[in-house]
């Protein structure tokens, strides 16, 4: 009886962390960011990342003018992913996504099983915002194309190179790229370790 009294004095707000505990809460809060930085990234990369000096993600620059330096231009550093993919946009990232395990691995706050749930935690946010991030980029092309896009008002496409590694299935306007499925699948497990009885203590 008193607990139910207790239970009808909290506020919506606090009857929700209550139930989810700050630990919990923590784990969701970095995957929703990790997820909101991805979505801003691909807008990011989309848009603005066309100049040769900040590493251009669409292919060579098209240009008329011989005295054109391409001496700045930039070839993939790993497969079709340019310095930048690496640094800023992984590195952020990585720092996002296991927010909850630093404090745990610099201060020991937590004993081994929290720090191997927040690590779990962190690799499904890593992975999940970077499928968030490429499938947002061609949400981009899509929904408001730049005007020099050749495959503007599509999304992912067989030709594109997100779809060529593991492949992909066709579902008629466009494809979905195999290792989507893959990723999500590995984040989906990596969840599910994280949360999985998460009130355990130690």
């Amino acid at each position: 009886m008193v607990a139910d009294e207790d239970r009808n004095r909290l506020s919506k707000r606090e009857h929700i962390a209550r139930h989810l505990g700050a630990r919990k809460i923590e784990f969701i809060s970095t995957a929703i960011i990790g997820v909101v930085f991805g979505i801003s990234f691909a807008h990011l990369e989309y848009y603005y990342i066309k100049d040769p000096a900040l590493q251009i993600s669409n292919g060579e620059v098209v240009v008329t003018d011989s005295n054109f330096d391409r001496s700045r231009e930039t070839e993939p550093i790993i497969g079709n992913m340019y310095q930048y993919h690496l640094f800023p946009m992984l590195f952020i990232f990585v720092l996002i996504s296991f927010a909850a395990l630093w404090d745990d691995m610099l201060f020991k706050l937590l004993g081994r099983h929290k720090r191997v749930k927040a690590a779990f935690v962190g690799i499904a946010n890593l992975i999940t915002a970077i499928v968030v991030e490429d499938f947002a980029w061609f949400v981009n092309r899509w929904a408001v194309p730049l005007e020099s896009d050749p495959k503007g008002r599509l999304l992912m496409q067989s030709t594109d190179w997100t779809s060529m590694h593991l492949g992909a299935i066709d579902v008629g306007s466009f494809v979905v790229p195999l290792w989507y499925l893959v990723a999500i699948a590995i984040a989906a497990l990596a969840y599910y370790g994280g949360f999985r009885k998460h009130d355990r203590l130690n």
